[in-house]
């Protein structure tokens, strides 16, 4: 189960707030898995900060990886590698989207690790 590690208080009298929430994942032993949780007004958006693919050093093939994780976990993830989500009313809730993006981070993380493995 997610846990909340860190809580950044709200700005600008309760705008935006920011928690960065470990969910239980590791990338490797002792390298927990984290994604940011970001408030704004009426908006919430998961996102793991590009971690997945800095621990995996960008690979030249990165970007092999991203359709098949996409797809399996249905995340965005951006031209930089970034793994992301909105929280909507009409979709699953928080904590199904934090789990969600969290796996997702793990899943493209061990798919850079086969794809640099693979060689060019």
């Amino acid at each position: 189960m997610p846990n909340e590690i860190e809580f950044s208080p709200p700005r600008l009298g309760g705008a935006r707030s920011e928690n960065l929430v470990d969910t239980g994942l590791e990338y490797r032993p002792g390298e927990p898995v984290r994604v940011r949780v970001v408030r704004r007004e009426h908006r919430i958006s998961v996102t793991d900060d590009g971690v997945a693919i800095e621990k995996a050093r960008r690979p030249s093939r990165w970007r092999a990886a991203v359709k098949r994780v996409a797809l399996e976990f249905d995340v965005n993830i951006s031209q930089h590698g970034v793994i992301s989500l909105p929280v909507v009313a009409a979709g699953p809730g928080e904590q199904t989207i934090v789990q969600r993006v969290g796996e997702a981070s793990l899943a493209f993380y061990q798919e850079l690790l086969e794809v640099t493995q693979a060689g060019p």
